[in-house]
Parts: structure tokens; C-alpha cells; sequence
């Protein structure tokens, strides 16, 4: 594979929204000059953060398309912390990590990851995004991403010894379906009453749907039919 197909550079953030989206912290914490581990997440490093970076750990076979047609075959997995791929050529090659941008897919477990500039609940955010249905009205996305919980200082005594085991920040899951629908996009709710009054949908319509249908806000294919019944009226 040429240096040039694994060069797609992009800057998803800036560190005031890196600081401001993915971070649990007191502005003590996160300006404290001597505090290392800190200084290791805000330049996206998570080594010394618990738990899992990825959507998954094994690298799984899939493509690079781009928008020109061509396509790539490689392994593949998504760190969604730093919202980068990590490729390789083949299993027993070195991993590359890299950034895409709008004119790109990767493709992974036969699902479609595309970068998407995001405005919702307030923010605005470049994410790597799950295509899940995409159609002419209304189209649904996974954003898979973890974000850094700071431990809750419990107040402990310190052992005899004198030395007290410091707590990591640990990965937790964030993850959300977003609705894309008239050029604005959603965060679905983790309950129906809060769906509909987000007025996502028409809410006559979507308490008829709901009577009719076993909708789950939580299960991917129950939003699929979702979004697929209110595409085509």
C-alpha cells in the first residue's frame, strides 16, 4: 500500500474542545502543571487511563474506499477515545494509526465508518460515525466513543505503610444513535418520552408508531425501522 493512502491527515479537535467534550475534571486537575498523567490525556495519550481505547480489540479485515472509487483491503480497528483507525496490511504487519476525512469510509465487520462534522446538543463536533441507514429524509448513525471519568475521591485513610495507591481515569463507554433529519442532527434519548420531546418526529405519529410497533430507543435495528417508516411518508 502506497505512503500516500495512509497519509489522510485531519485534525479532529482543538484542545479546548478535546478538554471541554471528553474529560470529567477540575480545571485544577487539568491546569495543574506537575500532574503527568493529565498532561498524557490532554495530548490524547491514554495509557494511563483503565480500560479499553477501542470498539474493539482484534483487528478485523475490511477496506479503505475513497470517493474516487478506489478501494484497499487491510485490517482494521477503531480507537474511538482519539477517534483515529489503527490499519495494517496484513495481521503480522506493524499498525499505522490514521485520520480520514469526508472523502473516505472504512469498512469493518461489513459496517461503514465515515467522518461527519456533528452540531448537536450544543456542540460541534468532527466525529467517525457508524452508517447504520442512511436514506433520502432521515438517516440514523452509531457514534461509537469513549470519553475519561476522573475517580471520586473517597476520603480514604491511608495504609500504615505511608503509601496510598492513586486512582486512574479510567475509558467509559458514551457511545449515542444520532437521527440526521432536515440538516440537523439528534442525540436519541435513552427513553420514548424524552423522544418525543425532542419533536425529532411528528409526535402523533411516532405515539401511533410505537402502539403499533415494539420500538426500543436502545436497540439499533428497532431504530432502523424507526427511521425507515418516517423516510417514506
Amino acid at each position: 500500500m502506497k505512503k500516500t493512502i495512509i497519509l489522510i491527515l485531519f485534525f479532529l479537535s482543538s484542545v479546548s474542545e478535546l478538554s471541554s467534550q471528553n474529560y470529567d475534571i477540575s480545571n485544577d486537575e487539568l491546569f495543574s502543571g506537575g500532574n503527568v498523567i493529565i498532561k498524557k490525556l490532554m495530548k490524547r495519550d491514554y495509557s494511563e487511563a483503565e480500560g479499553s481505547p477501542y470498539l474493539k480489540k482484534d483487528f478485523v479485515k475490511g477496506k479503505i474506499i475513497f470517493n474516487n472509487g478506489k478501494e484497499y483491503d487491510i485490517y482494521a480497528r477503531l480507537n474511538v477515545a482519539i477517534q483515529k483507525f489503527e490499519i495494517k496490511k496484513i495481521l503480522s504487519s506493524q499498525e499505522t494509526l490514521i485520520d480520514i476525512d469526508e472523502t473516505v469510509k472504512v469498512v469493518m465487520d461489513q459496517k461503514e465508518y465515515s467522518l461527519h462534522s456533528v452540531n448537536t446538543d450544543n456542540k460541534n463536533i468532527l466525529a467517525i460515525l457508524e452508517e447504520c441507514i442512511v436514506l433520502e429524509n432521515v438517516s440514523l448513525y452509531f457514534f461509537p466513543r469513549k470519553v475519561i471519568k476522573m475517580p471520586v475521591e473517597t476520603g480514604a485513610v491511608a495504609p500504615s505503610t505511608g503509601f496510598t495507591k492513586v486512582p486512574k481515569p479510567r475509558l467509559v463507554d458514551a457511545s449515542d444513535y444520532l437521527i440526521y433529519k432536515n440538516k440537523k442532527w439528534y442525540t436519541v434519548p435513552n427513553s420514548f418520552k424524552k423522544l418525543v420531546e425532542k419533536n425529532i418526529f411528528d409526535s402523533k405519529l411516532l405515539k401511533k408508531y410505537k402502539k403499533s410497533n415494539k420500538l426500543n430507543v436502545k436497540k439499533k435495528e428497532s431504530l432502523i425501522d424507526l427511521v425507515s417508516y418516517f423516510n417514506s411518508i
